[in-house]
């Protein structure tokens, strides 16, 4: 096992206690004295400084920090004046808004490439082609256009029991301001009420389906751009390409 390590002091102490049978009284206290001297000269040089600014952005050393600065960022400089430690001041609500603003960026970005990368492995993972890619699409965009149709065949049908009603309803009031006009029955108000929710909602429905017809054909493209592309950085790295320049 190696020895310990041992400090400056505690070596010249020990120096000194071995020599002190051949010092008389008075060169032993003299050697003393100069062994003290040495160590508060060691612990000037180990004690830290402090470097900080003040509200003038003027930079100031010291050995401690004045209590009005000492919420402000600090440096904790060795005696060779090298930066040891940061110390962080209490931050403003504009800093800390900053620094979350930033956080959450960072956060984003990474979330952002993280998914990129997922995407890449899956579209390597999945397909071969173009074409199968392609394939896919159709079929998706086929079945979304079906449902589409099925849902605009039935907003219309909504619309012409709407219409129907509507003509029934002129035989009452207030529709019908004829004196001999009796009041509208209950239950026609109640269907009028009710096929006028229901083409509303089915409106919805369709509107949705429609955009997402057209958000299922702009993925498909860009996978497809996608696919393309990492399949052109392939060739290249099998080639001995560099992927960004096309150099060898």
């Amino acid at each position: 096992m190696s020895a310990p390590r041992t400090t400056k002091t505690a070596s010249i102490g020990a120096h000194l206690a071995l020599m002190k049978p051949l010092f008389p009284k008075r060169a032993w206290c003299a050697s003393i004295l100069l062994f003290l001297v040495v160590c508060a000269s060691t612990q000037a040089d180990t004690k830290p400084v402090y470097k900080w600014t003040d509200e003038q952005g003027v930079v100031h050393y010291g050995d401690a920090v004045p209590p009005q600065y000492a919420e402000r960022d600090q440096t904790v400089l060795n005696s060779q004046g090298i930066a040891v430690k940061s110390i962080s001041g209490r931050k403003t609500p504009t800093q800390l808004a900053a620094e979350a603003a930033r956080h959450e960026s960072e956060d984003q970005a990474l979330k952002t490439l993280t998914a990129n990368q997922t995407r890449d492995r899956n579209l390597l993972a999945t397909y071969l082609t173009v074409q199968e890619i392609e394939s896919l699409r159709d079929r998706r965009l086929d079945l979304l256009d079906s449902q589409s149709r099925v849902a605009q065949k039935y907003l219309e049908q909504l619309k012409e029991q709407l219409h129907q009603l509507e003509i029934r309803a002129q035989r009452y009031r207030p529709y019908n301001s004829e004196p001999q006009a009796r009041q509208m029955p209950a239950n026609v108000a109640d269907d009028l009420v009710r096929a006028a929710g229901n083409i509303t909602v089915q409106q919805a429905n369709l509107t949705a389906k429609q955009q997402e017809i057209s958000d299922v054909a702009a993925r498909f493209a860009d996978d497809i751009a996608r696919f393309e592309e990492l399949k052109r950085i392939e060739a290249g790295f099998a080639r001995g390409e560099h992927p960004m320049t096309g150099a060898h």
